[in-house]
């Protein structure tokens, strides 16, 4: 164990979920923040094994050993989208979903038995915030990331409130990405368990600066996500169906840039509208590639909506890396999305699930180009007075209890 004041602490990520390769689409925020966290501590991530996969190296300066939980080719559980979602609709996957908790449990054990790391980092409350509790000594210093899905499941399931419950009562200290998250937790436990650090997830964000003010003329329209209910890319289609009807947009194109659970029902309203010929579906992409997306569009939109279970928007990240790239946005008022658009100074605000309001918008903005030009310059400017590398370096010394020696 290190001394935090004279050397390195070790910090430990436990987490069900983390990219598997340097430009992997999925949860690329949390190497973001690892890497930024090697500037003053020893990181080691501890997540699951995937086909194919090493059971250690090290990507950027960051140390990852992964867990398996099955046969390797029965390992399919973690990175194919949200766990109890899989476990709802599969006997194999409940089953699945048993065992890996039960060998990520004991994986930890060994792991923290030999690194003895001086803060355990658990990431999300439900699975990872629950098995590291299971996991740890009494004296271990748990720190706890609450990043949204964890957070709105246990407004829905009973059982997730009690776990949850357990895990934030041990937790040293606690992390919330949104105010909407925070909001939800101290509805659910009282005051005293809101207390803690309000930081989105946005240690990436340099890696999609683009200086340039001048809008491109391509007449691309974009999205980036999940293809899934709460990101409401029905209601983009719907309203975008409305938008190529009239000049001068009958030529335009949607860019939609991720996979999930609803591409063949979005496939097939495309085609229902008449504009599959403008919609054109691009699959998971690495990250590198998606710059190039951002790069080439004139709008971005993030029309999150609130699900029939009752799941918001988290933060709506994406939301910032357009706004990085010089690409003006437009986001729904789900959850966290209104935490990153100033309305009317850096992006617009719309009601959430009303495709109308969405498509005057978009018209509105698309017919306004010094309008977008200034929010573009806007963005930036509250992007870089909120978010720099070094503050953002310092706020998380100063949450880990780091001092720099002397």
């Amino acid at each position: 164990m290190a001394d935090l004041v004279n050397s390195k602490p070790i910090i430990l990520f436990n987490t069900h979920v983390y990219p598997r390769h340097k430009n992997d689409h999925v949860a690329p925020f949390m190497h973001d923040l690892a890497k930024v966290c090697t500037s003053f501590a020893r990181v080691v991530v501890h997540c699951p094994h995937a086909p194919g996969l090493p059971l250690e190296e090290s990507i950027d300066g960051v140390e990852i050993r992964r867990f398996k939980y099955a046969a390797e080719h029965k390992q399919t559980l973690a990175y194919q989208g949200d766990m109890h979602k899989q476990v709802k609709k599969s006997f194999f996957k409940a089953l699945l979903f048993y065992s890996f908790l039960r060998k990520w449990k004991k994986a930890t054990k060994i792991l923290l038995r030999d690194l003895k790391p001086d803060i355990v980092h658990a990431h999300w409350l439900i699975p990872g915030a629950y098995i590291t509790n299971k996991s740890i000594t009494k004296h271990t210093k748990l720190y706890i990331s609450m990043h949204g899905t964890d957070v709105f499941l246990i407004n829905k399931m009973k059982i997730a409130q009690r776990l949850a419950k357990k895990s934030i009562q041990r937790a040293s200290k606690l992390h919330f990405v949104s105010n909407v998250l925070q909001t939800i937790i101290v509805q659910h436990y009282g005051e005293s368990y809101g207390e803690g650090l309000l930081l989105p997830m946005v240690f990436g964000l340099e890696d999609f600066r683009q200086e340039s003010m001048t809008l491109p003329k391509t007449k691309r329209i974009l999205f980036v996500g999940r293809l899934m209910e709460v990101k409401g890319i029905d209601v983009l289609i719907n309203a975008f169906s409305k938008l190529v009807e009239h000049q001068p947009f009958q030529d335009w194109n949607l860019d939609i840039v991720g996979d999930g659970p609803e591409r063949n029902y979005l496939t097939n309203l495309s085609k229902d509208k008449e504009i599959s010929h403008l919609i054109h579906f691009h699959g998971s992409k690495p990250r590198n590639e998606i710059k190039d997306f951002y790069n080439q569009a004139e709008l971005f939109i993030l029309p999150s909506k609130t699900t029939s279970l009752g799941e918001k928007e988290g933060l709506g990240l994406v939301v910032l890396e357009a706004m990085m790239a010089g690409v003006p946005v437009i986001g729904t008022d789900c959850g966290g999305i209104k935490e990153t658009i100033v309305d009317g100074k850096t992006g617009i605000i719309v009601p959430e699930n009303d495709a109308d309001a969405l498509h005057n918008a978009m018209a509105n903005l698309l017919n306004a180009p010094e309008q977008r030009v200034e929010m573009v310059k806007n963005a930036h400017s509250e992007i870089d007075k909120r978010y720099s590398t070094k503050s953002l370096v310092n706020t998380m010394k100063k949450w880990y209890g780091v001092v720099d020696g002397k």
